[in-house]
């Protein structure tokens, strides 16, 4: 999912992309796990680099382990950058989401990520084939695909994801990026972020759904690098 801004700001930046547990590389949790747990994770991977402050940015589920990494070490975090997402779930994204994870274990990896791409991308992106095929065929050739109960069990941490309570505590300079046809997680969820963290500026994004990164590659890629300069 983020190759493009790989590629992009690795010649300015040092990139650090962890895979969290139940994904990628990484290895598979033994049981449930929250979102806070995911956080000390990230925690642990900046130890390992050796890395005291970081740029924190995160994409849906990602946002939510954004939120608490900056709660829980202020100190580590320069800056964070939220994409698509939220500070607490609502029954829609609930019921969405553990729908999907019924699907992932019926329908297999390849044909559950082909089933959720209406959800996660918009009308326009669609309109171009080109769009989709490395999306595909990433998904297809991946060296470490997703297993159900691994999928299952990262749901189940979204689930009990809440800052709404704490955002004000948050004192990192904050960006919030959504797009305005999110089907997934709805506008909404972006603004009220953008409200209630206090250093925090919302730029809503048009024409893109949830996947507002690969969407628009090039503006996002120009939006966050003078987001990162401006935050050093």
């Amino acid at each position: 999912a983020w190759t493009v801004q790989t590629i992009h700001f690795s010649r300015g930046f040092q990139c650090i992309l962890p895979d969290n547990r139940d994904t990628g590389g990484s290895a598979r949790a033994p049981g449930p796990y929250d979102i806070a747990t995911l956080a000390a994770d990230a925690l642990a991977v900046l130890d390992a680099e050796g890395v005291d402050a970081a740029h924190v940015v995160g994409l849906s589920m990602g946002a939510a382990i954004a939120q608490e990494l900056a709660l829980r070490a202020t100190e580590r975090v320069r800056s964070l950058t939220l994409l698509s997402g939220f500070a607490r779930e609502d029954a829609r994204m609930r019921a969405i989401t553990a729908l999907w994870a019924d699907l992932y274990e019926r329908l297999g990896t390849v044909m559950f990520h082909r089933s959720t791409e209406p959800w996660l991308f918009s009308p326009a992106f669609f309109e171009n084939p080109a769009n989709l095929r490395p999306l595909r065929r990433y998904v297809g050739e991946a060296p470490y695909p997703q297993e159900a109960d691994a999928f299952a069990r990262q749901v189940e941490a979204t689930h009990t994801h809440d800052t709404l309570d704490r955002l004000q505590a948050i004192t990192a300079p904050t960006l919030v990026v959504h797009g305005e046809h999110d089907l997934l997680v709805p506008p909404t969820h972006g603004q009220q972020l953008a409200d209630l963290i206090p250093n925090a500026n919302l730029e809503l994004r048009s024409g893109v759904a949830h996947s507002v990164n690969l969407e628009q590659q090039g503006a996002f890629n120009r939006l966050l690098e003078e987001y990162l300069r401006s935050a050093q």
